[in-house]
């Protein structure tokens, strides 16, 4: 990549954009894998993670030091997801160690905007704080995707 960048500054050709450099922000959840976004639509800052998180304060965005769960409120926490495994559930729950109230993400399944999902207590959105695999203790949570 450094050296087309340097063969097209030779020949002077300015305001080029180099398709894979841009390609990595924008690749493609991997499988059996979780993709949570700090924008609705899939969109911002992405984690692409094959693990279950209890704290998403913990945990930061990939390339980044931005935290998934900055505080309720924060434009960066999570605001889609998207669950690329296609044998498992994916819950998604309120508070850290997997726990308060959740709801699940189907296998091969998305959530465009965590705003469309209602809790019990309120809505979802910029408040979700962790996620499992294979929850066994999610079970009544609403499935979306």
């Amino acid at each position: 990549m450094k050296k087309i960048a340097s063969v097209l500054a030779a020949v002077g050709v300015a305001g080029v954009s180099l398709v894979a450099a841009e390609g990595v922000a924008n690749a493609a959840c991997t499988y059996d894998h979780a993709c949570m976004y700090s924008a609705s639509d899939y969109k911002g800052l992405k984690r692409d993670d094959g693990y279950s998180r209890p704290n998403w304060g913990q945990v930061t965005y990939n390339g980044t030091s931005i935290a998934l769960y900055r505080g309720d409120g924060s434009q960066q926490n999570v605001s889609s997801m998207e669950n690329r495994d296609e044998n498992s559930y994916i819950a998604v729950y309120y508070n850290s160690n997997y726990a308060g109230p959740c709801f699940r993400i189907r296998p091969n399944g998305k959530v465009p905007n965590f705003q469309s999902v209602k809790l019990p207590n309120g809505d979802a959105n910029d408040r979700m704080n962790s996620h499992k695999f294979n929850p066994s203790n999610c079970q009544t949570g609403t499935i979306y995707g």
